[in-house]
């Protein structure tokens, strides 16, 4: 027993472990160096013997590495991740040349609630996107109207949908009469500003850039012209989808879009005959005091209720793409009577999804994309569960019809809303 406590006496202060544990790690490291090169890629390394090589580049999906894990004189190590587009070992001005090659497709845009049809290619096409910038007068809810500054005469703006790889075509015209210039800043653009500056277009303008997807999931877009706070609170926004070139999403029943915002007015004004005009116009002190005097989905208060609430039957899993334009508040996306079985949050779609989830938290300029099996027939709720914010108009139904399932979700006496609820159709 005495020699063990001896053995083990020296190893007992902090400089003796950590002498140790520096001599381990040189260990380790040289005899993963020792090891051959096809072994190395069992680890999920490769090597590249060429003096000077970008470390951030890979020429197949299966190398794919990005970023140095070791150096030594003669090699440089690289760790492999999945496929990433902006890895890739390119000559930019190549690239650029080979995209004139690409197949060329029009882009399908679909106005809220609707999505475009999923992405069957596995191949990269040059996608036209034509976008105009409108001003179109909308009934926000029962009292007032508003002069919505739009894309496609549409709030939110329409959804695109696109695979990584694509090379999007962007074409942005403004008509918008009051002489405001307006652009496009796509969080899911890599450079600067998203592309505000590349698409920044005046009154009768058109401008037109390109703008390769290196990135897979699902991205805000909105108008960056200056300021960006009144271009945004006036209803310049809209979605993308950007699915990865393997697509993770499987297939549902339903696919529904829907954007949640708010909306700051001034009080109405008085008009000479005594009334009050049905039409409010923008605040910028309420927007600057971040209080909303509406928070509506999908651009107006009637939008998923009277209008066009969602539908399904039983047994459909229905997936929302939803996304927060803001410009202030973080919603708290919750459906009333549902649960969210899977969820890929902040709209990343490469990691596993969470399950089983109640409540979503999405702030402004964030997306999710959630996963709900309908079960039992009725009507659900959309709602934010900062749950003042229903008064506001923040509220949306899935109405969902087939066969009741007592076995589930039963009582001996009729179902009874209370009076004046907004929950419920």
């Amino acid at each position: 027993m005495r020699f063990f406590t001896s053995f083990r006496r020296p190893f007992s202060t902090p400089r003796a472990r950590a002498t140790v544990g520096a001599v381990a790690s040189v260990a380790v490291l040289y005899g993963f160096l020792s090891l051959g090169d096809e072994r190395k890629r069992r680890f999920g390394f490769r090597s590249a013997f060429a003096e000077g090589e970008v470390l951030d580049t890979y020429e197949t999906r299966e190398d794919a590495p990005i970023g140095p894990a070791a150096t030594t004189q003669q090699h440089k190590w690289i760790y492999a991740l999945p496929s990433l587009p902006w890895a890739h070992k390119f000559d930019p001005d190549e690239e650029y040349a080979k995209q004139n090659s690409l197949p060329i497709e029009q882009a399908i845009l679909t106005a809220a609630p609707n999505v475009p049809p999923p992405i069957t290619r596995r191949h990269p096409v040059l996608l036209k996107v034509d976008l105009t910038t409108e001003l179109k007068k909308v009934q926000l809810n029962s009292k007032y109207k508003y002069d919505v500054w739009t894309f496609n005469g549409l709030c939110p703006g329409p959804m695109i949908r696109a695979r990584v790889g694509d090379v999007v075509e962007l074409s942005l015209t403004n008509i918008d009469p009051t002489g405001n210039p307006h652009n496009i800043d796509c969080h899911g653009f890599e450079g600067p500003g998203g592309g505000a500056a590349l698409t920044l277009a005046g009154e009768n303008e058109t401008k037109v850039g390109r703008f390769k997807l290196l990135y897979p999931g699902l991205y805000v877009y909105h108008c960056a012209a200056a300021p960006v706070p009144v271009h945004i609170a006036n209803g310049m926004y809209g979605m993308m989808l950007i699915e990865p070139e393997n697509t993770t999403l499987t297939t549902v029943e339903k696919e529904y879009y829907v954007m949640q915002s708010e909306f700051y007015h001034e009080p109405p004004e008085k008009l000479p005959n005594g009334r009050y005009s049905d039409t409010v116009e923008f605040s910028y002190p309420n927007g600057l005091l971040e209080n909303p005097d509406i928070v509506v989905l999908n651009g107006r208060e009637s939008a998923l209720t009277r209008d066009a609430p969602l539908k399904a039957t039983t047994g459909d899993r229905v997936r929302i793409y939803f996304g927060n334009a803001g410009p202030n508040l973080t919603s708290a996306f919750h459906i009333i009577g549902g649960i969210f079985e899977k969820v890929w949050r902040d709209g990343d779609l490469t990691s596993a999804p969470g399950r089983y989830i109640q409540t979503v938290s999405v702030p402004p300029g964030g997306s999710t994309v959630v996963d709900t099996h309908m079960v039992v027939p009725g009507t659900y709720a959309l709602v934010d569960h900062a749950i003042f914010r229903l008064d506001k108009g923040c509220v949306g139904f899935l109405n969902v019809t087939g066969q009741l399932r007592p076995d589930i979700y039963h009582s001996e006496q009729p179902p009874q809303n209370c009076v004046g609820c907004k929950l419920h159709s």
